[in-house]
């Protein structure tokens, strides 16, 4: 009671800051589940091309979103001291940078299409997959665009803004997969590119649609009303890639990992990829929830530091946790019960639903410590430590979690069971690790 008493405040501001950022990160989510259990009701090849794919673009795309995601604490902190015209000054000096680093990544993107046969699929996933991979290059600056603006609009402690755009344009992503996939309303039949389609559409719109909304609202004017978009400072540019590229490290190092998990389960067979994908996209709706509290606590922290208010932080920190804790606790008790049902929803083939039920159940152990981790990661990016966590980062997938998935999976012959038991240790170690490192910079600086 005492706990809930201290703590209301820091409880409540961080519902309300992360429980936008969470509807937007779920919407988008969802319609990742909706493409996959239509495409994955054309074939489970269909299905393993789409995971292929995404778990390529997933890699550029983070680099991208890592970098834009330095703009929140750095604007953040400079609302937090009351200096608006710096938190515009970011803004301006983030979308010019980062919008450059977008269309180099899409170039590179399409150019390595050519490398997707040399990564061990089967030729019929590689070849269902290239077109796909080719649209998602051609969407990626419009994803990076998006983020940009959320993580500023986010860091001034406005999460709404992206999440009706997510919203709205993730259920016409939903919509328009049913047109495009299945060729319903004299719409053509494209299958996986339907779906590649749908979602350029809906990324484009999302960009574009919470650019114009800061250009044209009152909200914004006092950010960047003052400000000279002829003149651009090396000063805060390298601020937000001091603070964006360990980010962005840190977030590929993670990503990577389970992307590389995905090819290494292709080794094993097309059906163990298509279960991988479906455990994937519901472990990824718990973690984004997870992730919009880790979000919100960037924010809090942020903000708090702005102002020089340490028992607040403090507070925010621990408010954190408690949220995530019963979330991710939550979840894992729904993947334990509805395992088999979640599995049946995608395919309709027994040996993908049977390893797809084994998978989830693996994932459901994870949950907390995926949860723990991240929004440890949250709190740091708040108080601008971000070097650290990316060696972590580096040590648990790469150097736990990953080896120990190969040789389950691959060598003792576990399959792709064997590789998701890699994925937990790697994020116990992980959340383990972060959660010392937090506790040691809150101690040594915040009066914890």
């Amino acid at each position: 009671m005492a706990f809930l008493k201290n703590y209301k405040k820091n409880i409540n501001d961080n519902i309300q800051l992360a429980f936008p950022i969470m509807l937007g990160q779920v919407g988008h989510i969802i319609a990742g589940i909706v493409d996959s259990i239509m495409v994955g009701h054309i074939s489970a090849n269909h299905l393993a091309a789409g995971s292929f794919a995404n778990s390529i673009y997933i890699i550029y795309f983070i680099f991208g979103l890592g970098i834009a995601t330095g703009l929140t604490p750095l604007v953040g902190i400079s609302y937090g001291e009351k200096k608006y015209k710096e938190c515009g000054e970011y803004f301006k000096n983030g979308i010019s940078s980062i919008m450059i680093i977008g269309f180099v990544l899409m170039i590179i993107m399409i150019l390595t299409v050519h490398l997707l046969p040399f990564l061990g699929q089967s030729p019929i996933v590689v070849e269902l997959a290239k077109p796909y991979f080719l649209i998602s290059a051609y969407s990626l600056p419009f994803s990076i665009l998006f983020s940009i603006i959320k993580q500023f609009t986010e860091g001034l402690g406005n999460t709404r803004p992206a999440m009706f755009s997510s919203i709205i344009f993730n259920i016409l992503n939903v919509i328009l997969n049913y047109l495009l996939i299945y060729g319903h309303y004299g719409f053509p039949r494209l299958e996986l590119e339907g779906a590649a389609w749908a979602t350029f559409i809906a990324r484009f719109g999302m960009g574009f649609s919470l650019l114009f909304y800061v250009k044209l609202s009152k909200n914004y004017k006092i950010y960047l009303q003052k400000i000279n978009w002829k003149l651009y400072s090396i000063n805060h540019i390298k601020k937000i890639f001091a603070l964006g590229i360990p980010i962005s490290v840190q977030f590929i190092l993670e990503v990577a990992s389970f992307s590389m998990g995905a090819i290494i389960c292709g080794f094993v067979s097309p059906q163990a990829l298509a279960a991988h994908q479906i455990a994937m996209s519901i472990a990824s709706f718990t973690y984004l929830a997870a992730s919009g509290i880790a979000s919100a606590a960037t924010i809090s922290v942020s903000n708090y530091k702005g102002e020089r208010n340490f028992l607040q932080l403090n507070r925010s920190v621990k408010a954190s946790f408690v949220l995530v804790i019963i979330w991710m606790s939550m979840s894992a008790l729904i993947l334990i019960i509805f395992r088999y049902t979640i599995s049946e929803f995608y395919v309709n083939e027994y040996d993908v639903i049977h390893l797809a039920t084994n998978l989830l159940l693996i994932a459901s152990f994870f949950q907390l410590f995926d949860g723990i981790q991240v929004t440890a990661l949250g709190n740091l990016r708040g108080i601008e430590d971000v070097k650290m966590p990316t060696i972590i980062s580096l040590i648990s997938y790469w150097i736990i979690s990953l080896p120990i998935g190969y040789v389950l999976g691959i060598v003792l012959k576990f399959g792709a069971v064997g590789i998701w038991y890699g994925f937990l240790i790697g994020l116990i170690f992980a959340a383990i690790l972060l959660i010392i490192r937090l506790k040691y910079l809150l101690n040594k600086s915040y009066n914890y």
